[in-house]
Order: structure tokens, then sequence, then C-alpha cells
């Protein structure tokens, strides 16, 4: 797959301050809402080497939505299920200048999973600002019923409060 999307480091030419941007691979417009989202991780004082994981992976959902004709505001269940095997199955293309012959690699169900769980904060963020409406996100999680609350956990009047 050819990525639509890539991350780019930005630097600032007044401060000199390093930060990290997804933009599209033709035209190196920036992804406005991506852009955004990796703005509000450096706002809550998570490391550069948090950013730029976080860029990647959003650059790669974007690109994955893309490649399946999807908008990546409104995925559904079946989309991300799809996306978690997509990143399983398919190989990781070669880092810059590399050629193939070494072995090929493939993701690993952890990778996949740490992919996924940025996708889902993306979309969750996308939620919060109006981008992403709030039927995808409920895609993202469902209600949990606890069979034995923690100490000191309130469940109520009977009881009634065991859902998380």
């Amino acid at each position: 797959m050819d990525a639509d999307f890539v991350t780019e480091r930005a630097v600032s030419p007044v401060t000199g301050l390093v930060r990290w941007v997804v933009v599209d691979a033709d035209s190196f417009d920036l992804q406005p809402e991506a852009v955004a989202f990796l703005a509000s991780l450096r706002a809550r004082g998570c490391s550069p080497n948090t950013e730029r994981a976080y860029a990647g992976r959003v650059a790669l959902y974007l690109s994955y939505c893309r490649m399946r004709r999807l908008d990546w505001r409104t995925p559904g269940f079946l989309d991300l299920a799809g996306l978690q095997r997509w990143l399983v199955e398919t190989p990781v293309p070669p880092g810059a200048g590399r050629v193939r012959p070494s072995p090929v690699r493939y993701r690993s169900r952890g990778t996949a999973n740490a992919v996924m769980t940025v996708v889902g904060e993306f979309l969750r963020f996308g939620a919060a600002h109006g981008w992403v409406p709030a039927s995808t996100t409920a895609l993202l999680s469902q209600p949990k019923l606890l069979r034995f609350t923690p100490p000191g956990f309130d469940s109520e009047e009977s009881g009634q409060q065991h859902q998380v």
C-alpha cells in the first residue's frame, strides 16, 4: 500500500521547536483534524515520542480509510474489525532506502491493538469536537456490569449501579 498520509517532522523557523504533523503524501497539505489531535497530546504533556508514534498510527488509519474508500469519521464496526485484521495480515512495508530481500515482516496482534487504541482515541477526540458522530464512538466501548464491586464503591440503592 502506498501511504496516502504520512508523518512529517515540522520545525518552527521562529522557535526551533519540533512538532509532528500528518500530511497528505501527494500535496503535503496538513490533515487538520490529525494535527489538532497531535496538538492536544502536546497540551496534555505527552512526550515527543508518544506524539511521533501516535502521528504514524493516525496516518496509517487515514491511509487505510482512503484506500478502502471509507469516511474516516464514520467507520462501521466491520470497518474497524477489517482494519485490525488488515494490520496483522498485511506485510509491513520496508523502511526508507531498504530493498525487499530481507524477510517479510508482519505486525503482531499487540501492535495492531496499539494502533486500534490510538484510532479509538482519535475518533473520541473527533467526537468531542463535533467531527465524528457519537454513534461512531459508541462502537468503541460497551457498558460492563460488575459482579463484585471494589471496597468503598458506592453501588447506590439496591446495588443498581454496577455498570462501568
